[in-house]
């Protein structure tokens, strides 16, 4: 109970004291007016054992791209390979092809240290799937907890094309748990990512020891399961 508390009490304070929004943040006026439409909007947020200053200089690297995907390949993959590269395409600029051969066009909308207690990289991603077009703002947040390490949050704001898919997300839950399921994979692969980026040689002692990465609840979560 007094492990679950430290951990509420920790976030309560980061949310409240730090808590610029995503639409603060975002200079494209593009990417502003998909931020500003009826959105599916989820989020997910824990507490990580890392050090502000190390999880600062892993997101810092001018090859963060490359960095992630190598990372990926040994930490989250499971036959050690990255099965969609991630191919630059220009400055801040990135696609991916999936299985099916649908490309996904991401933009890096913004990614530095906000302020003294803050990191915040938001991407913005746009593509087709099985319900047609869709936009998709992600905003990774790093958030100084001091002794507790990080508080580690993703929030997605999803837009769809199609009126009738927005409908059915509404009412019938399709696309948004769609939605969520990516959500979920991507705040995970994205954890196992800085956990491992965090521990290399060049930034060791960025992991606490003796400190496992915990949710608000105190439990360590569970992979999802990979495409």
């Amino acid at each position: 109970m007094k492990r679950f508390t430290l951990q509420m009490i920790v976030i309560l304070i980061a949310l409240s004291s730090f808590g610029l929004g995503t639409a603060d943040l975002l200079g494209n006026a593009d990417a502003k007016k998909v931020f500003d439409k009826k959105c599916i909007r989820l989020g997910t947020i824990e507490v990580l054992p890392i050090k502000f200053e190390t999880a600062c200089r892993v997101l810092k690297q001018n090859e963060l791209i490359n960095a992630v995907q190598k990372e990926f390949a040994r930490s989250v993959s499971n036959n050690g390979e990255v099965e969609f590269p991630i191919i630059g395409t220009g400055p801040k600029q990135y696609h991916y092809v999936n299985e099916k051969g649908k490309r996904t066009d991401i933009t890096e909308l913004y990614r530095k240290q906000t302020n003294a207690h803050s990191f915040d990289y938001i991407v913005w991603a746009s593509g087709k799937r099985f319900f047609g077009g869709y936009d998709v703002i992600i905003h990774l947040r790093v958030v100084d907890a001091n002794e507790a390490g990080i508080i580690y949050s993703v929030s997605t704001h999803a837009y769809p094309h199609n009126w009738a898919t927005r409908f059915s997300a509404r009412k019938i839950g399709i696309t948004k748990r769609y939605f969520k399921k990516k959500m979920k994979l991507i705040s995970y692969v994205a954890r196992q990512i800085g956990l491992g980026l965090c521990a290399k040689d060049e930034f060791k002692q960025g992991l606490m020891e003796g400190r496992r990465p915990l949710r608000p609840g105190g439990e360590a979560p569970a992979p999802p399961s990979l495409p």
